[in-house]
Order: C-alpha cells, then structure tokens, then sequence
C-alpha cells in the first residue's frame, strides 16, 4: 500500500505544474479537453487533482503500518482546513468557496502524504525527483515560447478566441509562462523547484565534474526562464531562497562560495538577458498597493469570517480606488487568507509557514546535507514570493508547495516513535465516504465542465440547451447562469435571459459583471425602471469602472426624457 502511496503522491507532483495550471477561482471557465491533442498539450480541470488527492488521502487511511504522531505542523495542517470549512458557510459565493475548500483539502492530502512518504528511508529522493522532471519539463515549454511558441499562441487566440482587451494586452507581452497561464504563477513554481532541483541533481550525479556540470546548466536553464518570465517576485523569491541555502549549508567553504558564485551568475545573467530587469515597474507596483489596499478594506467589513474562500475577485471592484484591472487574486497569500477566510484562517496559515521554516531549518541544521538546505530555501521562496503573489490559489504552485512542506514533517518526525491507531475501523468507512462524496461532487462539476464547452462551441438553440445542461449538473455556478442568460438573449427569449441574470447574481451578489447583464436584459424587454435599478447596483459594485457609470448617465437621461426621445437600443 506504501508504494502506491509513493507512485501517485509521485505521479501528482509531477502533474501538477504541468496539468492543473489554472487558478481555483477561474476553475469554471476550463473546458474539457475534447482531443489527444488537447489533453497533451492544454491544462486539465483541476478537479481531477482533488479527486486523485482524495484518493491519497484514503490509501493513508488504509495503511496499516503504525502511525507518527502529527506533531504540531500536522495539527496546523488540520486546524488551517478546519477554519477554512468554518468560513464556507457565510460565504458570498458558496460554488467558489466549495472549490477553494476542496482544493485546500488536496493541498493538506499531499502534505500528509509527502510526509508518509520521507518517514521511509530513502524515498525523499524519489519525491524531488518527481519534482526536478516537472520543472525541466515546464521549462522546456517556456523555452519554446520564447523561440516560437508565443507567436503562435497570439495567431491561435486572434483566429479562435474573443479576448477581453486586458487578456489581450497580457498576449502582446514577451513573458513566457510556460504550462501556467500567468508568467507570475510560472515564477512562482520555479522559486519553489530551484533549490530542489539542483540538490537533487547534486546527490544524484556521479563524479564532481559532472555535479558541477548538470548543477550549472539545470541552474542556467531554469534561471533563464525565470528571466524571460519577467517576475521581478521571483527573483527576489529565488535571491532569498538562495540566502537561506548558503547560511544553512554545512559543507565546506569551497562548496558554500561555489554555490554562491553559480546562484549570482544565474542571477546576474538572467538580469542582463532582460535589461533593467530589477528596476521595479511604477504600475505593477501601483496595482499591488491597490490589490493590497483593497484587501484591508475588506478585512475591516468581514474581519472574523471573511467573504469566503477564494472570493476575493467578486467583491474587490467595489473597494479598488484607482483604475487597475478588476484582479481575482490580492497577489498576497497571507491577506488574502485574511480577507478570504478570517482572522482565525490567517493566524494559522501564518503559523504553518513559520513553523514549517523553523522545522525546515532545525532539520538543515541537524543533518546538514544539501536536500535538507534546498528544502529550506525552497519554503523561504514560497513564502516570500506568497508576499508578493498568491500562488497558493494555483494548483501547479501549492500542491508542490505543500509536498516540500510534508517532507520536512516527515523527515524531522522519522526518528519519533510510531503509535497505533485503534480508531481506524471507525474512520475508513467515513474516508470512504469522503471519497466518494468527493468524486460525486467533482464529477458532477466536470460533466458542467463539458457542458459549458459545447455551449461556448454552439450556436443558437444548441448553446441555450448546452448552457442549461451545464446549470442542471452544477446548480451553483454563477458563470454557468451567466452564459444561460446570454444564450437565451441571443435567441430574444427575455424572460428566461432575466430569471438566469437574476440567479447568477443570488448565487454571487457582488459582481458587478451579473448586474450589468441583468440590466441589458431588462432593457431589451422593455423593462426601464429595472434596468436602471440594476445598472445602479453594477455602479454601486464597481465605482472606479468609467464605462458603466457613462452607461448609467446615458439610461438615466434616456428615461428622463419623453418616450419618443428613449434610446432604442441599450447603450451597453
């Protein structure tokens, strides 16, 4: 049973990054792949992860080899999903919570697992190896954006997609992101897998001169795609990392120094291979002070609960000041904890990641080889570039994250002696349960996802009957009433376009996005008063959104005058 445990914990680690790319929130709009082609080359669904974690989480419960005791990193572990669940209930947006609840729940699955996993002499390895794979793999893709690839990607979206303005401006950029969909998230993952990947590399090459020589290049390669993903995060992540490495190497001063020498020049180069790199963006800056402005401003109407895992993208149009764009994630993992799911939720997340730094670093002292120092800085780049990004909402970044996290549980907890556990008949039949529940509910999620492809595909009476195929498996997705309501409109069925207008808001009441669809519905049947009542609502939500403030004036005015003078078609 180990083993298994050994091979999909193995096999999710090296899927992750490349797979399951997607952030959780944005989890509704990923279609299914439909060709080969498709599932080897586009992102999956990240409920396959939660169901595959699920299934980590009962072969644990089925092994019956005796237990360590959780120390207080697995209590954390624990109490961190604990507060999470508590903060669903009130939340503003159930089907978003639900989703970040079950991937947080996936994300605690490989931590306990990954620390099953390093109790077992010489497994570690196996774990990093899994993670050096994936990280020369996804740099493999963002090499091949470089030379080619993004160019390609720009012909595909120009001829196949209708692109916001924002989405299009992200595609003129020569930022490679790899098998991610943003270049930070990319940046993200490569300052987490650094530091790993050439311990791993170190211990697993034979001769000095071939350590050196595989260390520089893998260093050089992943260093290079870190630059043309032009995270300046991410190289303060790395630099960082790198820091913690060098103070808690234990070899001798000629390896300290060497290592020293290869992460500057892999620095340094990066830095000139992109010019200027390190002087800081004044806008990047800027829309981070209002992400994080707008993330206390929320804190302080929501400061016990929060507004629900995950939901951060519904309501901050209505607390940004200045005229960013409307972000869905705070681009900070600790107050987004905070402004997401309360201050219980961030006092132990914050917990977590100290402890886990401080067992990492008991442990690079004690055993003072290069995986435990790797480990180490690999934990500190998570948790500075957390201050700067909110990687813990990606699934290719956290699911590694927390891997790295259970093996310093594991390893430091090897030496503890193990306990049986008496009430494990009592709780494998609930696991399974779990596990089932859980494939129920993802599976359900999965056929919606099917779904909403063929009614994004379709045309006319086809979309409208995809669309509520879509809404019939997951009643509680907003984006899926959204596109029933368009697909209705399109076919000039009012009435049904303003009940699903109207369902989407109920199920996610503060996007300002909801309203304004409802308004044009209403417009176009006729209806003035609600129109203008529901634009007022969308204003409301997003003051800082110029357009539909000019939409609001130009319906208010049409109204005020006489019935021949009203615009014949909405302004929006």
């Amino acid at each position: 049973m180990k083993r298994w445990l050994l091979a999909l914990t193995g096999l999710l680690l090296l899927l992750a990054p490349l797979k399951f790319s997607v952030p959780v929130n944005l989890q509704s709009l990923v279609v299914l792949p439909s060709s080969s082609g498709e599932w080897l080359f586009w992102s999956w669904p990240n409920q396959f992860a939660v169901m595959a974690a699920a299934v980590i989480g009962l072969l644990l419960v089925f092994e019956r080899a005796p237990a360590a005791r959780p120390g207080l990193l697995g209590v954390l572990a624990l109490l961190w999903l604990l507060t999470q669940a508590l903060a669903v209930p009130a939340a503003i947006c159930r089907q978003t919570a639900l989703d970040t609840l079950l991937h947080f729940g996936a994300c605690a699955a490989v931590f306990f697992a990954a620390a099953r996993c390093a109790r077992e002499p010489g497994w570690e390895p196996w774990l990093l190896g899994a993670l050096s794979a994936t990280a020369l793999l996804v740099c493999a893709t963002a090499l091949e954006q470089q030379f080619g690839g993004l160019d390609a990607t720009r012909r595909y979206a120009a001829e196949h997609a209708d692109l916001s303005d924002a989405l299009r401006l992200k595609l003129t950029s020569r930022r490679v992101f790899g098998s991610f969909v943003s270049p930070n998230a990319l940046a993200g993952f490569l300052a987490v897998a650094f530091a790993p990947v050439l311990a791993w590399l170190w211990l697993k090459a034979d001769g000095k001169t071939t350590k050196i020589t595989a260390v520089t290049l893998a260093g050089g390669v992943m260093g290079a795609c870190l630059a043309l993903s032009g995270s300046r995060g991410g190289f303060v992540a790395v630099a960082a990392g790198a820091l913690a490495w060098l103070v808690l190497s234990k070899g001798s001063s000629r390896w300290r120094w060497g290592l020293a020498i290869v992460t500057a020049l892999v620095l340094l180069g990066g830095v000139a291979w992109k010019g200027g790199f390190l002087h800081l963006g004044r806008s990047s800056l800027e829309a981070r002070l209002d992400y994080w402005g707008g993330a206390v401003r929320i804190i302080r109407d929501y400061p016990w609960l929060g507004t629900g895992p995950g939901t951060f993208g519904s309501i901050y149009p209505k607390y940004k000041t200045a005229l960013t764009e409307e972000a869905q994630l705070v681009h900070n993992n600790f107050l987004q904890m905070w402004s997401d799911s309360g201050v219980a939720a961030f006092v132990v997340f914050a917990a977590l990641w100290a402890v886990g730094l401080w067992e990492a670093a008991r442990l690079a002292r004690r055993r003072g080889d290069a995986p435990s120092a790797a480990l180490v800085a690999a934990l500190v780049a998570w948790t500075v570039h957390g201050l700067i990004d909110s990687n813990l909402y990606v699934p290719g970044v956290a699911l590694p994250a927390f891997a790295l996290l259970g093996v310093v549980q594991g390893l430091a907890r090897s030496g503890q002696p193990a306990t049986t556990d008496s009430r494990r008949r009592v709780r494998l039949p609930l696991a399974v349960l779990a596990v089932l529940a859980v494939f129920w509910f993802e599976g359900r999620m999965c056929a919606a996802s099917v779904a909403f492809g063929k009614a994004k595909a379709a045309t006319d009476e086809a979309r409208a009957q995809a669309a509520l195929e879509a809404v019939r498996w997951a009643p509680y997705n907003p984006h899926y009433w959204a596109a029933l309501g368009d697909a209705a409109l399109q076919l000039n069925e009012t009435e049904v376009a303003v009940g699903s207008y109207q369902r989407a808001i109920d199920l996610d009441p503060m996007r300002a996005a909801h309203h304004v669809r409802l308004a044009r519905a209403y417009w176009l049947a006729g209806k003035r008063g609600p129109s203008v009542t529901a634009l007022r609502w969308a204003a409301a939500l997003n003051p800082t959104d110029k357009g539909c403030r000019e939409q609001l004036n130009m319906v208010e005015e049409s109204v005020r005058q006489d019935r021949g003078g009203l615009l014949q078609s909405p302004p929006f």
